[in-house]
């Protein structure tokens, strides 16, 4: 393969002054074989060369996966290494087993217990720290800024990276939300080829442009989200112990408002439900029943897309325990400072916030976690918006596309209300222009939260994200996309912690097939149910390493109680 052109590219929204690195592309010599290990296994990644990654022989296609999320990761270990050289570029080097991060976040896991590196020597898939800035469709590049000492790329944005300042450092601290850029996070600034690309870069946290939501919140993304979720819960028991602390404050501070009532909103409040009452109030006896947990919905009921009785049992069930269920509440705002207090509003960790309902007014709360959906990140709204140059070469060639003149624009085909990249039935990435019509990259493809296929949406879950990613690289490595019928998404079933060691499992039905599953009930609740969630979340995780790990710790947590540490 030859080596790919110098480029000159930046993105639009990095201004000049910030690129402290000149733009360089990756060229790739050929490499000797890979070293081996002491144990006689291939190393995934290098290190006797000069590049990034490895060059990849001339039979292989250079598939380069954006993101190493349930897509990503999914993709780069399904994909056949005699065929493609893959590698993934991501901002951070692992992958997060995500149904388990609420109990990375009430302590009874470690952090460690649910993330997978990159970077593997089992596979032979290469990998760079580095957010994506831009694509370059006509030479078939990806422009990126390396993020190995960049703060903050563990953790939902709060700001979005464009209107983040430089500052020196000297006088911000972590806790400041609108902390800039320290001039040594700005990133070396290079392009790497392609000749296939995997758009899989997820989503972040919808706001709905709450007023303070962004700056304010915590959301549930990710390790840092919920290791600042873990140490809140902590830092507020502390706070309102302290003889300076009055009782008005102290209720605020104990008072934990999630928002958002789908599954991940509903099992972070059952399980600081269970953390709280089974281990903290043994250890602060001072404050038994001040404790409170509010979980906050816009709809009618929690877990909206489970079946209504299920979802019935899970209100009954997590009210009876003590956790506050607000549905058909509209959140107005939330800030700093105690209710009824006059701006400015200036942030103090050492008080309470004030979230504010339409339906309550002011309320005091101690902690605000936001999970109320997805919304496109910067990457996907901003740099993958119009096309700059027609990539006549790329387009699938069964179109027939006549190449379009330069009074005729092009762009990314995207859904008009989320703004996520439409896809065809393939999962191919499709360009539009002003007068309407369509073409199909035969070498771009999406996945995952960033993506719908226009052929039926699948739901916004690790299920199906790893259910595309699987389907994609099946056929790839088969090389009969183009034959083979459009992605289906299957339907495994869904499951839900509510606290108390009781969870929920809904069974799924296919209408088309009539009674292939009359004997099987619509749900499965209570400690069976648990049982089920336990057990599938085990042998869902990825390495035997964190299942063992999982079980012992599981394990230990029945005989000793949870973590309660504060770090």
């Amino acid at each position: 393969m030859p080596p790919r052109p110098m480029g000159a590219l930046r993105p639009r929204h990095i201004s000049p002054g910030a690129l402290r690195s000149p733009i360089r592309t990756l060229d790739f010599p050929r490499l000797s074989p890979l070293p081996v290990s002491l144990f006689g296994r291939s190393y995934a990644t290098q290190i006797e060369h000069t590049e990034a990654f490895r060059q990849s022989d001339s039979e292989k296609e250079r598939v380069v996966i954006l993101g190493s999320g349930w897509g990503g990761y999914t993709l780069s270990r399904c994909l056949s290494s005699k065929s493609f050289s893959p590698i993934v570029i991501s901002p951070r080097s692992y992958f997060v087993f995500t149904p388990l991060l609420t109990d990375a976040a009430s302590g009874s896991l470690d952090f460690s217990n649910i993330v997978e590196p990159v970077r593997d020597p089992h596979y032979k898939v290469d990998f760079i720290q580095a957010a994506a800035r831009s694509i370059d469709l006509k030479k078939k590049t990806v422009l990126c800024e390396a993020t190995v000492v960049k703060s903050g790329v563990t953790e939902t944005p709060r700001i979005p990276e464009d209107e983040k300042r430089v500052t020196d450092g000297s006088s911000k601290t972590p806790q400041d939300p609108a902390q800039g850029y320290r001039w040594w996070e700005q990133g070396e600034m290079f392009e790497v080829p392609y000749d296939k690309l995997v758009i899989a870069v997820g989503a972040v946290s919808r706001t709905f442009n709450t007023p303070g939501v962004r700056e304010n919140a915590m959301f549930f993304k990710d390790i840092g989200d919920a290791k600042r979720v873990k140490r809140r819960v902590r830092e507020c028991f502390e706070l309102a112990v302290l003889p300076t602390t009055s009782s008005d404050m102290r209720k605020w501070l104990l008072h934990f408002a999630i928002v958002g009532a789908g599954p991940t909103g509903t099992e972070l409040s059952a399980s600081l439900y269970d953390f709280i009452s089974k281990d903290m109030m043994p250890l602060y006896p001072a404050l038994k029943g001040i404790p409170e947990i509010s979980l906050y919905d816009v709809a009618p009921n929690v877990l909206s897309t489970f079946d209504e009785t299920l979802s019935r049992y899970a209100m009954e069930t997590m009210r009876r325990e003590g956790i506050d269920i607000k549905t058909s509440h509209h959140i107005e705002s939330l800030r700093w400072g105690s209710p009824g207090d006059p701006p400015p509003y200036e942030m103090d960790p050492k008080r309470c916030m004030t979230l504010k309902t339409s339906e309550e007014g002011e309320v005091g709360v101690g902690m605000c976690v936001w999970v109320t959906g997805n919304e496109m990140n910067k990457f996907v709204s901003r740099s993958l918006d119009n096309v700059d140059e027609f990539p006549t070469e790329s387009i699938r060639k069964p179109s027939n596309l006549p190449v379009p003149k330069g009074d005729s624009p092009w762009s990314y085909k995207k859904v008009a209300k989320s703004g996520a990249l439409l896809v065809d039935g393939h999962l191919r990435v499709q360009l539009q222009d002003a007068t309407g019509r369509t073409a199909i990259l035969d070498d771009v493809y999406a996945l995952g939260d960033n993506a719908m296929p226009e052929t039926g949406s699948p739901p916004a879950t690790a299920q199906a994200t790893s259910q595309e990613a699987k389907w994609l690289a099946t056929h790839l490595n088969q090389k009969d996309l183009d034959e083979t019928p459009p992605f289906s998404f299957r339907n495994l079933g869904t499951m839900a912690y509510i606290g108390s060691e009781r969870a929920l499992m809904q069974i799924p039905h296919d209408e088309k097939t009539g009674d292939r599953h009359k004997y099987l009930p619509e749900g499965i609740t209570g400690r069976m149910a648990s049982l089920i969630w336990n057990a599938a979340y085990i042998t869902m995780s990825i390495s035997w390493r964190n299942k063992l790990r999982i079980v012992f710790r599981w394990t230990l947590n029945r005989l000793f109680g949870r973590d309660i540490s504060r770090f």
